[in-house]
């Protein structure tokens, strides 16, 4: 009685060293959300003026807000000043179920327009993204800049940190266009992400078999993304009595969240 006594006392403590961790909130199945969005309009660009697109919705929970980029979202369908080219809208409803339709801002006769031709993630913490353009339907030369004020004839812009960036293009009548790009830091969760769950969090006495949410699978890895930065960011993940992360490590679920938490 005495070894079963100091057993259960022992799996009692296992249990509540993770206890502070523990999820209560479950995120909706969106599966038979009736939210939709469409577009009801697209204004081409012109020299004068940026193009425009209006976008609707209908179902959904609650407030639905929508995004051209999936990031910054507004109750108004109504999206201005967008150059040339195609544009994702997103719908978003209160529960978190999204439903997206795609579009293209077509550029009007003698309108210049401006894309990605490609680019390099940055690095964790550094400054090294690289983004190339490509300019078309102008007339002559093109002159490009990053601030919409200083403009350069390459087309190649460099030193860049993660996070979004736009860039414009002028042709030699003086019609101007603009597109944004997102540099990422290129973390992995292959290779850089699950090494460090698995070494410090998905192990035998916490999320690894007893601890729910359980960080054994990319999939769950992902789907706990922004609590486990934050957990991991305040130092509260691992919990206490297992070897803390070093600020490396802390940085790198940092960037991969902030990414998007992709599955790379």
């Amino acid at each position: 009685m005495k070894i079963d006594s100091k057993i259960s006392f022992l799996f009692l403590l296992i249990v509540v060293s993770c206890s502070s961790e523990k999820e209560s909130d479950l995120k909706m199945d969106c599966t038979d959300s009736d939210l939709t969005v469409n577009i009801a309009s697209t204004t081409p660009t012109t020299c004068a003026e940026q193009g425009q697109l209006v976008a609707a919705t209908s179902g959904g929970t609650g407030l639905v807000t929508l995004s051209i980029n999936g990031t910054n979202f507004q109750q108004e369908g109504t999206f201005n000043d967008l150059s040339a080219g195609d544009y994702t809208v997103t719908a978003m409803d209160e529960a978190g179920c999204t439903s997206s339709v795609t579009t293209t801002i077509e550029a009007a006769n003698g309108g210049v327009t401006l894309t990605v031709a490609s680019q390099t993630p940055t690095g964790c913490g550094e400054s090294n993204g690289t983004v190339s353009l490509s300019a078309s339907s102008g007339n002559g030369e093109y002159s490009y800049s990053s601030d919409g004020v200083t403009f350069q004839a390459s087309s190649e812009f460099g030193g860049l940190e993660a996070g979004d960036h736009s860039f414009s293009v002028k042709d030699e009548s003086g019609c101007v266009a603009s597109v944004s790009a997102t540099i990422l830091t290129g973390v992995s969760l292959d290779v850089d992400i699950m090494p460090i769950i698995s070494a410090h969090c998905a192990v035998q006495g916490c999320h690894g078999d007893v601890q729910s949410p359980q960080l054994t699978s990319k999939a769950s890895v992902i789907g706990q993304a922004a609590r486990i930065k934050i957990r991991t960011s305040a130092g509260q993940m691992p919990p206490a009595g297992r070897p803390d992360l070093s600020q490396s490590q802390i940085d790198l679920i940092a960037c991969w969240v902030e990414d998007g938490a992709l599955d790379n």
